[in-house]
């Protein structure tokens, strides 16, 4: 399985085009891809795939996204694969954003992408240093005391 690591700084263009890091371009050549799936993420960011995660996300009849809430479980799979995109590096490696991802995630000044193990992850600076500070943090203390890697 392919891990996504580490964390990049970067900032959208005035194309709201976003370079995808050179780790990951690497992952991708080996896989013979040139493109990356891009959609809304929880909590305010968005999730990037490498081609064969987002196979491995939807495979065997999409059980990731199987809820006992049925009802929920369609608004779910409406918003997440409604505004998904497959984005294509351009000669720079960087993809465009599309305008609705841009917004969900409040992209503007520091972009962070970073890695999430089977995806990673693109947010804003800002949301991103009062996520960590108020949910990331307590929740990484509060694992620490439970578990020993």
């Amino acid at each position: 399985m392919t891990l996504l690591i580490g964390r990049y700084e970067y900032a959208l263009d005035a194309k709201n085009r976003l370079a995808v890091p050179p780790k990951f371009r690497e992952l991708l050549a080996a896989q013979g891809a040139r493109s990356v799936f891009i959609t809304s993420g929880m909590e305010g960011c968005l999730y990037l795939y490498l081609p064969s995660q987002w196979r491995r996300l939807v495979e065997n009849g999409m059980q990731a996204f199987t809820m006992e809430d049925k009802e929920k479980e369609r608004a779910f799979k409406r918003k997440f694969f409604s505004e998904a995109t497959e984005a294509e590096l351009d000669g720079a490696g960087r993809v465009l954003v599309p305008q609705y991802l841009k917004a969900h995630a409040g992209l503007k000044g520091k972009v962070l992408v970073q890695g999430a193990g089977n995806r990673a992850e693109i947010w804003d600076g800002g949301r991103w240093n009062a996520y960590e500070k108020n949910k990331v943090a307590p929740a990484y203390r509060a694992v620490s005391k439970s578990i020993e890697l």
